[in-house]
Protein backbone atom coordinates (compact mmCIF):
# COMPACT_ATOMS: atom_id res chain seq x y z
CA UNK A 1 0.00 0.00 0.00
CA UNK A 2 1.69 3.25 -1.08
CA UNK A 3 2.29 5.86 1.61
CA UNK A 4 3.61 9.40 1.49
CA UNK A 5 7.10 9.38 2.97
CA UNK A 6 7.99 12.03 5.53
CA UNK A 7 11.45 13.52 5.77
CA UNK A 8 13.41 12.61 8.89
CA UNK A 9 13.49 15.56 11.30
CA UNK A 10 16.96 16.29 12.63
CA UNK A 11 16.14 18.71 15.43
CA UNK A 12 16.20 18.57 19.19
CA UNK A 13 12.97 19.13 21.11
CA UNK A 14 14.25 22.56 22.13
CA UNK A 15 14.97 23.56 18.55
CA UNK A 16 11.61 22.27 17.36
CA UNK A 17 9.80 24.14 20.16
CA UNK A 18 11.57 27.41 19.31
CA UNK A 19 10.46 26.98 15.69
CA UNK A 20 6.81 26.38 16.66
CA UNK A 21 6.77 29.49 18.86
CA UNK A 22 8.26 31.59 16.07
CA UNK A 23 5.57 30.32 13.68
CA UNK A 24 2.56 30.44 16.04
CA UNK A 25 3.38 32.99 18.81
CA UNK A 26 -0.24 34.02 19.39
CA UNK A 27 -1.78 30.55 19.29
CA UNK A 28 -3.01 29.37 22.68
CA UNK A 29 -0.55 26.71 23.85
CA UNK A 30 -1.91 25.56 27.19
CA UNK A 31 -5.22 25.91 29.04
CA UNK A 32 -5.74 24.79 32.64
CA UNK A 33 -9.31 25.75 33.63
CA UNK A 34 -8.92 24.76 37.30
CA UNK A 35 -6.49 27.65 37.86
CA UNK A 36 -7.68 29.86 35.00
CA UNK A 37 -4.27 29.52 33.32
CA UNK A 38 -3.94 30.30 29.61
CA UNK A 39 -0.58 30.61 27.91
CA UNK A 40 -0.10 31.61 24.31
CA UNK A 41 3.00 30.08 22.72
CA UNK A 42 5.08 33.21 23.29
CA UNK A 43 4.35 33.25 27.04
CA UNK A 44 4.63 29.45 27.21
CA UNK A 45 8.21 29.70 25.94
CA UNK A 46 8.98 32.51 28.41
CA UNK A 47 7.95 30.23 31.30
CA UNK A 48 9.91 27.29 29.89
CA UNK A 49 13.06 29.38 29.39
CA UNK A 50 12.79 30.88 32.90
CA UNK A 51 12.74 27.41 34.39
CA UNK A 52 15.50 26.17 32.08
CA UNK A 53 17.73 29.07 33.17
CA UNK A 54 16.87 28.32 36.81
CA UNK A 55 18.04 24.74 36.30
CA UNK A 56 21.28 26.05 34.80
CA UNK A 57 21.69 28.43 37.73
CA UNK A 58 21.62 25.56 40.24
CA UNK A 59 24.14 23.62 38.19
CA UNK A 60 22.26 21.04 36.10
CA UNK A 61 24.59 19.49 33.51
CA UNK A 62 23.92 17.67 30.25
CA UNK A 63 22.92 14.10 31.09
CA UNK A 64 21.81 14.78 34.67
CA UNK A 65 18.68 12.79 35.58
CA UNK A 66 15.72 14.74 36.95
CA UNK A 67 12.70 12.87 38.29
CA UNK A 68 9.31 14.54 37.82
CA UNK A 69 6.66 13.45 40.30
CA UNK A 70 3.37 15.26 39.84
CA UNK A 71 -0.17 14.90 38.55
CA UNK A 72 -1.52 16.63 35.43
CA UNK A 73 -0.65 20.27 36.07
CA UNK A 74 0.86 22.94 33.75
CA UNK A 75 4.22 22.76 35.53
CA UNK A 76 4.62 19.16 34.33
CA UNK A 77 4.81 20.12 30.66
CA UNK A 78 6.83 23.27 31.35
CA UNK A 79 9.39 21.17 33.24
CA UNK A 80 9.44 18.51 30.50
CA UNK A 81 10.29 21.11 27.87
CA UNK A 82 12.80 22.99 30.05
CA UNK A 83 14.78 19.82 30.79
CA UNK A 84 14.87 18.91 27.08
CA UNK A 85 16.26 22.36 26.27
CA UNK A 86 19.24 22.03 28.61
CA UNK A 87 20.06 18.40 27.86
CA UNK A 88 18.95 16.96 31.20
CA UNK A 89 17.13 13.62 31.23
CA UNK A 90 13.51 13.46 32.38
CA UNK A 91 12.50 10.55 34.64
CA UNK A 92 8.67 10.59 34.95
CA UNK A 93 7.27 9.15 38.18
CA UNK A 94 3.80 7.61 38.49
CA UNK A 95 1.88 9.72 41.05
CA UNK A 96 0.42 6.50 42.48
CA UNK A 97 3.80 4.81 42.87
CA UNK A 98 4.55 2.53 45.82
CA UNK A 99 7.41 3.39 48.16
CA UNK A 100 9.53 0.43 47.10
CA UNK A 101 9.25 1.21 43.39
CA UNK A 102 9.97 4.91 44.04
CA UNK A 103 13.16 4.08 45.88
CA UNK A 104 14.19 1.60 43.18
CA UNK A 105 13.62 4.03 40.29
CA UNK A 106 15.41 6.94 41.96
CA UNK A 107 18.41 4.72 42.73
CA UNK A 108 18.50 2.78 39.44
CA UNK A 109 18.17 5.93 37.31
CA UNK A 110 20.87 7.74 39.33
CA UNK A 111 18.52 10.69 39.79
CA UNK A 112 20.25 13.83 41.03
CA UNK A 113 17.20 16.14 41.29
CA UNK A 114 13.49 15.57 41.80
CA UNK A 115 10.75 18.04 40.88
CA UNK A 116 7.58 17.21 42.78
CA UNK A 117 4.18 18.23 44.05
CA UNK A 118 3.65 18.08 47.81
CA UNK A 119 0.89 15.54 47.14
CA UNK A 120 -2.77 15.27 46.26
CA UNK A 121 -3.93 15.33 49.88
CA UNK A 122 -1.48 17.58 51.66
CA UNK A 123 2.12 16.45 51.83
CA UNK A 124 2.02 12.68 51.27
CA UNK A 125 4.61 12.76 48.46
CA UNK A 126 7.00 14.76 50.66
CA UNK A 127 6.47 12.27 53.49
CA UNK A 128 7.14 9.30 51.19
CA UNK A 129 10.32 10.91 49.93
CA UNK A 130 11.64 11.74 53.39
CA UNK A 131 11.02 8.13 54.40
CA UNK A 132 13.39 6.79 51.74
CA UNK A 133 15.77 9.74 51.44
CA UNK A 134 18.55 8.36 53.58
CA UNK A 135 21.42 7.35 51.33
CA UNK A 136 19.87 8.81 48.17
CA UNK A 137 21.85 11.75 46.85
CA UNK A 138 19.46 14.18 45.22
CA UNK A 139 18.03 17.65 45.72
CA UNK A 140 14.33 18.38 45.39
CA UNK A 141 12.26 21.19 43.97
CA UNK A 142 8.72 21.46 45.34
CA UNK A 143 5.85 22.78 43.21
CA UNK A 144 3.75 25.04 45.38
CA UNK A 145 6.38 25.42 48.10
CA UNK A 146 7.12 23.36 51.15
CA UNK A 147 8.52 23.42 54.69
CA UNK A 148 11.69 21.51 53.91
CA UNK A 149 14.60 23.91 54.34
CA UNK A 150 16.70 21.81 51.96
CA UNK A 151 14.13 22.09 49.14
CA UNK A 152 13.89 24.81 46.50
CA UNK A 153 10.42 26.06 45.59
CA UNK A 154 9.29 26.18 41.96
CA UNK A 155 8.75 29.94 42.24
CA UNK A 156 12.24 30.53 43.60
CA UNK A 157 13.81 28.36 40.91
CA UNK A 158 12.00 30.22 38.11
CA UNK A 159 12.96 33.51 39.71
CA UNK A 160 16.61 32.45 39.70
CA UNK A 161 16.25 32.01 35.95
CA UNK A 162 15.55 35.72 35.57
CA UNK A 163 19.06 36.40 36.87
CA UNK A 164 20.81 34.37 34.16
CA UNK A 165 21.98 35.81 30.85
CA UNK A 166 19.76 34.31 28.06
CA UNK A 167 22.89 33.77 26.00
CA UNK A 168 24.01 31.07 28.44
CA UNK A 169 20.81 29.11 27.74
CA UNK A 170 21.27 29.61 23.97
CA UNK A 171 24.82 28.26 24.20
CA UNK A 172 23.64 25.21 26.16
CA UNK A 173 20.93 24.49 23.59
CA UNK A 174 23.55 24.47 20.85
CA UNK A 175 25.40 21.67 22.64
CA UNK A 176 22.46 19.25 22.56
CA UNK A 177 22.37 16.63 19.80
CA UNK A 178 19.35 14.89 18.30
CA UNK A 179 20.56 11.45 19.40
CA UNK A 180 21.18 12.53 22.99
CA UNK A 181 18.95 10.86 25.59
CA UNK A 182 16.03 13.05 26.69
CA UNK A 183 14.03 10.73 28.95
CA UNK A 184 14.11 7.48 30.89
CA UNK A 185 10.54 6.19 31.13
CA UNK A 186 10.02 3.23 33.41
CA UNK A 187 7.80 0.33 32.43
CA UNK A 188 4.96 -0.60 34.76
CA UNK A 189 6.85 -3.50 36.30
CA UNK A 190 3.87 -5.87 36.56
CA UNK A 191 6.39 -8.71 36.30
CA UNK A 192 9.66 -8.07 38.10
CA UNK A 193 11.27 -4.66 38.58
CA UNK A 194 10.43 -1.73 36.28
CA UNK A 195 12.86 -1.24 33.41
CA UNK A 196 14.08 2.22 32.42
CA UNK A 197 13.50 2.86 28.71
CA UNK A 198 16.06 5.37 27.42
CA UNK A 199 14.65 7.60 24.66
CA UNK A 200 16.23 10.32 22.53
CA UNK A 201 15.11 13.58 20.89
CA UNK A 202 15.05 12.07 17.39
CA UNK A 203 12.72 9.23 18.34
CA UNK A 204 10.17 11.32 20.23
CA UNK A 205 10.07 14.10 17.62
CA UNK A 206 9.81 11.90 14.55
CA UNK A 207 7.13 9.66 16.06
CA UNK A 208 5.15 12.74 17.17
CA UNK A 209 5.32 14.48 13.80
CA UNK A 210 4.52 11.27 11.92
CA UNK A 211 1.48 10.57 14.09
CA UNK A 212 0.25 14.18 13.76
CA UNK A 213 0.49 13.81 9.98
CA UNK A 214 -1.47 10.55 10.06
CA UNK A 215 -4.21 12.02 12.29
CA UNK A 216 -4.47 15.26 10.37
CA UNK A 217 -3.61 17.23 13.52
CA UNK A 218 -2.99 20.96 12.82
CA UNK A 219 -2.38 24.24 14.63
CA UNK A 220 -6.13 24.97 14.81
CA UNK A 221 -6.84 21.87 16.90
CA UNK A 222 -7.63 21.91 20.62
CA UNK A 223 -6.59 18.70 22.39
CA UNK A 224 -8.24 17.52 25.59
CA UNK A 225 -5.42 15.91 27.58
CA UNK A 226 -6.63 13.79 30.50
CA UNK A 227 -4.27 10.83 30.13
CA UNK A 228 -1.67 10.80 32.97
CA UNK A 229 1.38 12.81 31.96
CA UNK A 230 3.86 10.42 33.58
CA UNK A 231 2.94 7.94 30.82
CA UNK A 232 4.19 8.25 27.25
CA UNK A 233 0.60 8.38 25.93
CA UNK A 234 0.16 11.62 27.90
CA UNK A 235 3.55 13.32 27.68
CA UNK A 236 4.48 12.37 24.11
CA UNK A 237 1.50 11.11 22.10
CA UNK A 238 -0.73 13.97 23.28
CA UNK A 239 1.34 16.80 24.82
CA UNK A 240 4.49 16.78 22.68
CA UNK A 241 2.59 15.95 19.48
CA UNK A 242 0.14 18.78 20.11
CA UNK A 243 2.89 21.27 20.88
CA UNK A 244 4.94 20.37 17.81
CA UNK A 245 1.76 20.96 15.76
CA UNK A 246 1.17 24.41 17.28
CA UNK A 247 -2.15 23.19 18.69
CA UNK A 248 -3.79 23.99 22.04
CA UNK A 249 -3.47 21.59 24.98
CA UNK A 250 -6.49 21.68 27.31
CA UNK A 251 -5.83 20.01 30.68
CA UNK A 252 -9.17 19.66 32.51
CA UNK A 253 -8.06 18.13 35.80
CA UNK A 254 -5.17 16.78 37.89
CA UNK A 255 -6.56 13.26 37.87
CA UNK A 256 -9.22 11.52 35.78
CA UNK A 257 -12.52 13.23 36.67
CA UNK A 258 -15.23 12.55 34.04
CA UNK A 259 -17.42 15.54 34.97
CA UNK A 260 -14.56 18.02 34.59
CA UNK A 261 -13.39 16.38 31.37
CA UNK A 262 -16.84 16.50 29.77
CA UNK A 263 -17.29 20.11 30.87
CA UNK A 264 -13.88 21.16 29.48
CA UNK A 265 -14.44 19.44 26.14
CA UNK A 266 -17.70 21.38 25.78
CA UNK A 267 -16.62 24.77 27.18
CA UNK A 268 -13.20 24.84 25.50
CA UNK A 269 -14.55 23.54 22.19
CA UNK A 270 -12.02 20.72 22.03
CA UNK A 271 -11.55 19.08 18.64
CA UNK A 272 -9.49 16.06 19.73
CA UNK A 273 -9.23 13.68 22.68
CA UNK A 274 -6.85 10.87 23.58
CA UNK A 275 -7.61 7.95 25.85
CA UNK A 276 -7.77 4.25 26.52
CA UNK A 277 -10.98 2.36 25.71
CA UNK A 278 -11.81 2.12 29.42
CA UNK A 279 -11.48 5.89 29.86
CA UNK A 280 -13.67 6.68 26.86
CA UNK A 281 -16.30 4.12 27.91
CA UNK A 282 -16.39 5.78 31.33
CA UNK A 283 -16.95 9.20 29.70
CA UNK A 284 -19.78 8.19 27.35
CA UNK A 285 -21.52 6.12 30.02
CA UNK A 286 -21.23 8.87 32.67
CA UNK A 287 -24.36 10.51 34.05
CA UNK A 288 -23.18 13.98 32.90
CA UNK A 289 -22.64 12.87 29.31
CA UNK A 290 -24.78 14.01 26.40
CA UNK A 291 -23.95 14.00 22.67
CA UNK A 292 -23.95 17.81 22.85
CA UNK A 293 -20.78 17.64 24.98
CA UNK A 294 -18.93 16.05 22.03
CA UNK A 295 -20.28 18.30 19.26
CA UNK A 296 -16.87 19.96 18.54
CA UNK A 297 -14.86 16.71 18.73
CA UNK A 298 -13.82 15.22 15.41
CA UNK A 299 -10.49 13.45 15.96
CA UNK A 300 -8.15 11.85 18.44
CA UNK A 301 -6.63 8.48 19.31
CA UNK A 302 -7.84 5.39 21.12
CA UNK A 303 -4.88 3.39 22.38
CA UNK A 304 -3.39 1.50 25.29
CA UNK A 305 -5.47 -1.65 24.73
CA UNK A 306 -7.71 -3.13 21.99
CA UNK A 307 -10.65 -0.91 21.00
CA UNK A 308 -14.04 -2.65 21.18
CA UNK A 309 -15.91 -2.39 17.89
CA UNK A 310 -19.05 -1.17 19.68
CA UNK A 311 -17.14 1.72 21.29
CA UNK A 312 -15.77 2.81 17.90
CA UNK A 313 -19.24 2.61 16.37
CA UNK A 314 -20.79 4.72 19.14
CA UNK A 315 -18.11 7.39 18.92
CA UNK A 316 -18.28 7.72 15.14
CA UNK A 317 -21.96 7.08 14.36
CA UNK A 318 -23.78 8.14 17.54
CA UNK A 319 -21.60 11.02 18.75
CA UNK A 320 -19.98 12.35 15.54
CA UNK A 321 -16.29 11.88 16.41
CA UNK A 322 -15.90 11.01 12.76
CA UNK A 323 -12.11 11.00 12.32
CA UNK A 324 -10.99 9.29 15.51
CA UNK A 325 -8.22 6.75 14.96
CA UNK A 326 -6.94 3.64 16.68
CA UNK A 327 -3.21 3.39 17.34
CA UNK A 328 -0.78 0.86 18.75
CA UNK A 329 2.50 1.72 20.38
CA UNK A 330 5.00 0.79 23.06
CA UNK A 331 7.33 2.92 25.19
CA UNK A 332 10.34 1.02 23.81
CA UNK A 333 9.48 2.13 20.26
CA UNK A 334 9.30 5.85 21.20
CA UNK A 335 5.48 5.67 21.05
CA UNK A 336 3.31 4.73 18.06
CA UNK A 337 4.07 1.86 15.71
CA UNK A 338 0.85 1.69 13.68
CA UNK A 339 -2.26 3.83 13.32
CA UNK A 340 -5.46 3.78 11.32
CA UNK A 341 -6.36 6.73 9.11
CA UNK A 342 -9.26 9.13 9.71
CA UNK A 343 -10.80 8.14 6.38
CA UNK A 344 -10.59 4.40 6.94
CA UNK A 345 -13.94 2.56 6.91
CA UNK A 346 -15.40 2.01 10.35
CA UNK A 347 -14.83 -1.75 10.23
CA UNK A 348 -11.09 -1.27 9.63
CA UNK A 349 -10.81 1.21 12.50
CA UNK A 350 -12.70 -1.18 14.76
CA UNK A 351 -10.95 -4.41 13.84
CA UNK A 352 -7.33 -3.36 13.14
CA UNK A 353 -4.58 -1.16 14.56
CA UNK A 354 -3.92 0.36 11.14
CA UNK A 355 -0.83 0.46 9.00
CA UNK A 356 2.77 1.23 9.94
CA UNK A 357 3.56 4.90 10.50
CA UNK A 358 5.79 6.29 7.77
CA UNK A 359 8.83 6.32 10.08
CA UNK A 360 8.46 2.64 11.05
CA UNK A 361 9.00 -0.83 9.63
CA UNK A 362 6.66 -3.51 11.02
CA UNK A 363 6.42 -7.23 10.37
CA UNK A 364 4.99 -10.42 11.86
CA UNK A 365 7.54 -13.09 12.85
CA UNK A 366 7.17 -16.70 13.91
CA UNK A 367 8.15 -16.45 17.61
CA UNK A 368 9.94 -19.81 17.47
CA UNK A 369 11.69 -19.86 14.07
CA UNK A 370 12.07 -16.08 13.65
CA UNK A 371 10.85 -16.29 10.03
CA UNK A 372 8.48 -13.66 8.65
CA UNK A 373 4.88 -14.84 8.45
CA UNK A 374 2.78 -14.33 5.31
CA UNK A 375 -0.38 -12.19 5.30
CA UNK A 376 -3.20 -13.64 7.38
CA UNK A 377 -0.95 -15.80 9.56
CA UNK A 378 -0.39 -15.16 13.26
CA UNK A 379 2.99 -14.40 14.80
CA UNK A 380 4.79 -11.89 17.01
CA UNK A 381 4.60 -8.22 15.98
CA UNK A 382 8.06 -6.68 15.61
CA UNK A 383 9.04 -3.09 14.80
CA UNK A 384 12.12 -1.19 13.66
CA UNK A 385 12.73 2.55 13.45
CA UNK A 386 13.47 5.18 16.16
CA UNK A 387 13.59 2.59 18.93
CA UNK A 388 14.77 3.13 22.49
CA UNK A 389 18.52 3.45 22.98
CA UNK A 390 18.52 0.77 25.69
CA UNK A 391 17.02 -0.40 28.95
CA UNK A 392 19.07 1.71 31.36
CA UNK A 393 21.98 -0.31 32.77
CA UNK A 394 20.34 -3.59 31.66
CA UNK A 395 22.34 -4.80 28.64
CA UNK A 396 21.01 -8.37 28.77
CA UNK A 397 17.37 -7.19 28.78
CA UNK A 398 18.15 -4.81 25.91
CA UNK A 399 19.72 -7.60 23.84
CA UNK A 400 16.72 -9.83 24.56
CA UNK A 401 14.23 -7.19 23.35
CA UNK A 402 16.07 -5.95 20.23
CA UNK A 403 17.58 -8.56 17.93
CA UNK A 404 20.83 -8.31 15.97
CA UNK A 405 19.00 -6.87 12.96
CA UNK A 406 17.49 -4.03 14.99
CA UNK A 407 13.95 -5.40 15.38
CA UNK A 408 12.11 -4.84 18.64
CA UNK A 409 10.08 -7.88 19.71
CA UNK A 410 6.82 -6.66 21.23
CA UNK A 411 5.52 -9.82 22.88
CA UNK A 412 2.15 -9.14 21.20
CA UNK A 413 0.59 -11.64 18.81
CA UNK A 414 -0.82 -10.30 15.58
CA UNK A 415 -1.28 -10.67 11.87
CA UNK A 416 -1.23 -8.41 8.82
CA UNK A 417 -3.54 -8.27 5.81
CA UNK A 418 -2.41 -8.11 2.19
CA UNK A 419 -3.28 -4.39 2.30
CA UNK A 420 -0.84 -3.80 5.17
CA UNK A 421 -3.35 -3.46 8.03
CA UNK A 422 -2.19 -5.02 11.27
CA UNK A 423 -4.33 -6.66 13.92
CA UNK A 424 -3.44 -7.62 17.49
CA UNK A 425 -4.79 -11.07 18.30
CA UNK A 426 -3.47 -11.38 21.83
CA UNK A 427 -0.45 -11.26 24.05
CA UNK A 428 1.96 -14.17 24.13
CA UNK A 429 1.54 -14.43 27.90
CA UNK A 430 -2.26 -13.81 27.84
CA UNK A 431 -3.20 -16.68 25.52
CA UNK A 432 -5.45 -19.09 27.43
CA UNK A 433 -4.94 -22.81 26.85
CA UNK A 434 -7.90 -24.90 28.06
CA UNK A 435 -8.01 -28.59 27.28
CA UNK A 436 -5.37 -28.05 24.59
CA UNK A 437 -7.37 -25.31 22.83
CA UNK A 438 -5.79 -21.85 22.41
CA UNK A 439 -8.24 -19.08 23.29
CA UNK A 440 -7.55 -15.42 22.50
CA UNK A 441 -9.38 -13.13 24.95
CA UNK A 442 -10.03 -10.32 22.44
CA UNK A 443 -11.94 -12.74 20.14
CA UNK A 444 -14.34 -13.63 22.94
CA UNK A 445 -14.59 -10.04 24.21
CA UNK A 446 -15.71 -8.75 20.82
CA UNK A 447 -18.61 -11.23 20.79
CA UNK A 448 -19.77 -10.29 24.30
CA UNK A 449 -19.56 -6.54 23.52
CA UNK A 450 -22.39 -7.06 21.01
CA UNK A 451 -24.82 -7.97 23.79
CA UNK A 452 -27.02 -4.95 24.63
CA UNK A 453 -26.42 -3.68 28.14
CA UNK A 454 -22.68 -4.51 28.21
CA UNK A 455 -20.50 -1.46 28.92
CA UNK A 456 -17.13 -3.21 29.26
CA UNK A 457 -15.91 -6.82 29.37
CA UNK A 458 -12.61 -8.48 30.25
CA UNK A 459 -11.98 -12.11 29.35
CA UNK A 460 -9.03 -13.82 31.02
CA UNK A 461 -7.66 -17.17 32.04
CA UNK A 462 -7.00 -18.32 35.61
CA UNK A 463 -5.71 -21.46 37.29
CA UNK A 464 -8.64 -23.50 38.55
CA UNK A 465 -8.06 -25.79 41.55
CA UNK A 466 -4.98 -27.37 40.01
CA UNK A 467 -6.93 -28.60 36.98
CA UNK A 468 -5.38 -26.25 34.43
CA UNK A 469 -6.72 -23.00 33.03
CA UNK A 470 -10.33 -21.86 33.02
CA UNK A 471 -11.91 -18.92 31.19
CA UNK A 472 -13.73 -16.09 32.96
CA UNK A 473 -15.64 -13.09 31.60
CA UNK A 474 -16.16 -10.20 33.99
CA UNK A 475 -18.63 -7.59 32.81
CA UNK A 476 -19.58 -3.99 33.64
CA UNK A 477 -23.20 -3.19 32.82
CA UNK A 478 -24.31 0.05 31.25
CA UNK A 479 -26.11 2.39 33.62
CA UNK A 480 -29.78 1.38 33.87
CA UNK A 481 -29.26 -2.05 32.30
CA UNK A 482 -31.11 -5.02 33.84
CA UNK A 483 -28.84 -7.60 32.18
CA UNK A 484 -28.66 -10.76 34.32
CA UNK A 485 -26.07 -13.51 34.72
CA UNK A 486 -28.56 -15.88 33.15
CA UNK A 487 -28.76 -13.58 30.09
CA UNK A 488 -24.96 -13.59 29.85
CA UNK A 489 -24.64 -17.35 30.09
CA UNK A 490 -27.38 -18.02 27.55
CA UNK A 491 -25.88 -15.50 25.14
CA UNK A 492 -22.48 -17.15 25.54
CA UNK A 493 -23.85 -20.61 24.78
CA UNK A 494 -25.61 -19.34 21.66
CA UNK A 495 -22.83 -17.18 20.24
CA UNK A 496 -19.42 -18.49 21.40
CA UNK A 497 -17.98 -21.81 20.28
CA UNK A 498 -18.14 -24.31 23.12
CA UNK A 499 -14.35 -24.77 23.06
CA UNK A 500 -13.89 -21.05 23.80
CA UNK A 501 -16.97 -20.28 25.89
CA UNK A 502 -16.26 -18.75 29.35
CA UNK A 503 -17.46 -20.95 32.18
CA UNK A 504 -17.34 -18.20 34.81
CA UNK A 505 -19.25 -14.93 34.41
CA UNK A 506 -19.39 -12.12 36.92
CA UNK A 507 -20.71 -8.54 37.10
CA UNK A 508 -18.31 -5.93 38.50
CA UNK A 509 -18.50 -2.19 39.12
CA UNK A 510 -14.88 -1.56 38.15
CA UNK A 511 -11.69 -3.27 37.02
CA UNK A 512 -8.23 -2.99 38.60
CA UNK A 513 -6.37 -0.47 36.46
CA UNK A 514 -2.88 0.85 36.01
CA UNK A 515 -2.52 4.64 36.30
CA UNK A 516 -2.21 4.71 32.52
CA UNK A 517 -5.69 3.27 32.01
CA UNK A 518 -4.89 -0.38 31.27
CA UNK A 519 -6.86 -3.16 32.91
CA UNK A 520 -4.60 -5.42 34.97
CA UNK A 521 -5.63 -8.87 33.78
CA UNK A 522 -3.11 -10.57 36.03
CA UNK A 523 -4.95 -9.03 39.01
CA UNK A 524 -8.27 -10.33 37.66
CA UNK A 525 -6.73 -13.78 37.46
CA UNK A 526 -5.48 -13.52 41.05
CA UNK A 527 -8.94 -12.49 42.27
CA UNK A 528 -10.65 -15.28 40.33
CA UNK A 529 -8.23 -17.87 41.67
CA UNK A 530 -9.02 -16.81 45.25
CA UNK A 531 -12.77 -16.93 44.61
CA UNK A 532 -12.63 -20.45 43.17
CA UNK A 533 -10.02 -21.89 45.52
CA UNK A 534 -11.22 -25.23 46.87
Amino acid sequence: MSQERLSIIKKTIGQALNGVVKKYPKNVALVYPDQNIRYDYKMFLVEIDRLAKGFLKIGLEIGDKVALWANNIPQWIICQMALAKIGAILVPIDPGIRVGDLKYILEQSETSYIVMEKGLEGGEYVSMLSGIGHGLLFKHIVIGGGNDKDAVSWERLSGMGDQLDPQILAEREEQIRVNDPVAIMYTSGTTGKPKGVVLDHAGLINKSVSSAHRQGLVDKDRLCLFFPLFHMFGNTCAALTGILSGATIVMPCKIFEPSKILSSIYREKCTAMYGSPSMLITLVDHGDFSPEKFKTLSKGIIGGSPCPAELMRRLVEDFGVSDITVAYGITETSSWITMTKPGDPLDLRASTIGTALECNEVKILNPISGKEMPAGHQGELCARGFLMKEYYKLPAATASAIDKDGWFHSGDLGEVSKEGYFKITGRLKDVIVRNGVEIYPTDVEEIIYKLPGVSEVQVFGFSYSGKGQEVAAWVKRREGSNLSLRDLKEYGKENIHENKEPHYYKFVHEFPMTASGKVQKYRLAELAEKEHLK
